[in-house]
């Protein structure tokens, strides 16, 4: 994607007064799987995104598990 910059200055009347910005359509944009540090393979009904250090990317996984044996999960307040 090319990127486009433009100086609107009002004490300039030679330079651009306007900048339009087109926001790519939802088929153009990138979607989750197409991301260089993700790693989808393992794309299952209630799979989870988690970490893989040893990759170094995200995996999604039907089952969480650690090496640690330290596991602490939190789904925040409700």
């Amino acid at each position: 994607m090319a990127v486009v910059k433009a100086r609107i200055n009002s004490n300039n009347s030679s330079g651009p007064q306007q900048v339009s910005v087109t926001i790519p359509s939802a088929s153009a944009a990138q979607t989750f799987k197409a991301l260089n540090d993700v790693n989808v393979t393992t794309l299952e009904d209630g799979a989870l995104i988690q970490y893989d250090a040893t990759s170094d990317k995200f995996i999604t996984k039907t089952t969480i598990s650690t090496d640690t044996g330290t596991l602490k999960l939190s789904g925040g307040n409700f």
